[in-house]
């Protein structure tokens, strides 16, 4: 999701395709999972951006969240505790790396809805944002938007979920570690994506699969446009289109122009999963990977206004 990356796509021309010939290498196609039951529309306005910022504003108080991190750790331990207050179980899926920097430890971290799950069927849906926040060794990057924002958003729809028991059972949380790369920018075979790459492995040796999956980030800044991500998959994209009328997002929510690097492309290509991709057109961003990504570029309503956007497009599929 890296804008340098952005123009090596424009200049090569071939970049994202190249990683597309991973597609070869994908285990046998497993059977979806059951047909989704009804999930009600009226979800969307029990979300609420403040309270997902007040979770953006915690996890901050354990400082910068590079994998193996003490403020990685203690972001784990307050997504659980949070996430089982809401009812969720949560499971960590921990695994060890190879990185351009050497062996390095990554932790996803999985939530369902209710007190035990069969971690090998799959529920219809996969709503997923990276935890981590890009490591630097010169300057404190606490990554309020990247990756704040779309994980305060996934803990706030576990409380939103949570209100409709039977809506909740067909979701699936995933917070991905490893998303940013340990070098300057992820390099779609070694470097970057660490977390959705191993998950996305994972879920093909389970008994099925989703029926979609959602990937959110950099999703907190009002003032540059939310991007549906070109390479998402066409349904879900047109879907999304129908879903941004409904709810007259049009002045805050474009479709990309450009493909972009990002944990959906593991689902997409790995694990075949149908997903939509929802970013913040980060180009605009001038804070971007600097220490001045901080909450003050994060709105409540921006917050909001992705939530809405995702929980419409999984009603559209439950209709």
């Amino acid at each position: 999701m890296k804008p340098s990356l952005l123009m090596l796509f424009l200049a090569l021309g071939g970049l994202l395709c190249s990683c597309k010939k991973e597609k070869t290498a994908a285990a046998p196609i497993v059977e979806f999972s059951s047909a989704p039951s009804k999930i009600s529309p009226d979800l969307i306005d029990e979300f609420s951006g403040k309270k997902a910022y007040q979770h953006i504003e915690a996890l901050e108080e354990f400082g910068p969240r590079p994998p193996e991190s003490t403020g990685y750790a203690k972001s784990l331990q307050y997504l659980e505790k949070t996430l089982k207050d809401f009812g969720w179980t949560t499971t960590r899926q921990s695994f060890r790396g190879i990185t351009p920097v050497g062996p390095v430890k990554f932790t996803n971290l999985l939530a369902r809805y209710g007190e035990s799950t069969d971690w090998n069927q799959s529920v219809p849906f996969i709503i997923g944002s990276h935890l981590d926040t890009k490591r630097y060794s010169n300057i404190r990057f606490m990554g309020s938007n990247d990756s704040g924002s779309s994980t305060g958003v996934l803990v706030e729809m576990a409380r939103v979920f949570a209100t409709d028991p039977s809506a909740a059972r067909q979701i699936e949380l995933v917070f991905f570690d490893g998303e940013e790369a340990m070098l300057r920018d992820i390099d779609p075979r070694r470097d970057g994506l660490y977390g959705s790459k191993y998950y996305a492995a994972e879920l093909t040796r389970r008994k099925n699969k989703p029926q979609a999956g959602f990937v959110l980030d950099l999703v907190g800044d009002l003032k540059v446009p939310l991007h549906v991500g070109l390479d998402s998959t066409e349904r879900l994209k047109t879907l999304a289109g129908k879903a941004v009328a409904q709810l007259g997002l049009e002045k805050y929510v474009k479709s990309a122009r450009h493909p972009c690097l990002d944990d959906h492309i593991p689902l997409l290509q790995r694990a075949q999963l149908p997903t939509l991709h929802l970013i913040g057109d980060f180009a605009a961003m001038p804070y971007w990977h600097t220490k001045n990504d901080t909450l003050k570029n994060v709105s409540p309503k921006a917050l909001a206004n992705s939530a809405k956007l995702t929980l419409k497009v999984i009603s559209l599929l439950t209709e």
